[in-house]
This record gives C-alpha cells, structure tokens and sequence, in this order.
C-alpha cells in the first residue's frame, strides 16, 4: 500500500501481466513479481509512456487509439529512508 514501510527483499506485488512497473530502488523477478532493492517507504506513480517507434506494441496498439491519447504506466518506487549522499554549498564567484 502507499507509504507503508518495507525491508529490502519484502514482495511488492505479484502479477501474471505486468500492471506495475519496477521503479526506483525495486527489481522484477522472472515471474513478474516486483520486490524492493531498499529499506524505505513505497510510492507509486504514473508516468507519461511513449513506446519505442518501431516496437511490436507501436505497430499494434498505438495506431488503434484516437489521436491525441495519452498513455501512462504505474511504477511502484521505494524511496530510501536512510541518506543516500550528503552535500554541501559552495559559494558561487
């Protein structure tokens, strides 16, 4: 669910057709299931899809839709709760 907390290896999603996508800090098995690389919290998002121009679901799907459509996949991310990186300012001349 959103925003819930998990350890790095805890089972995200199953699924028999991909519905959600791996996203930041998460790995697809082969069967599809989606499992989280990090400890943190879980955050979906839907992005704008643009398919490769010459791709099989280009040819097929994409010619079909009314013009103008847009498409968006979910992504499931997991946002680290430990700091990744630290930086500090430096002044600018």
């Amino acid at each position: 669910t959103e925003g819930a907390f998990v350890h790095a290896g805890n089972t995200l999603a199953t699924q028999r057709i991909i519905r959600w996508h791996p996203g930041a800090h998460v790995g697809m098995g082969c069967n599809k299931t989606l499992y989280a690389l990090e400890d943190g919290i879980v955050r979906f998002t839907k992005e704008v899809y643009v398919p490769p121009p010459r791709s099989k679901e280009t040819r097929e799907v994409i010619c079909r839709l009314p013009k103008g459509v847009v498409l968006y996949k979910t992504f499931i991310n997991v946002v680290p709760t430990k700091e990744v990186g630290s930086f500090k300012l430096v002044t600018m001349l």
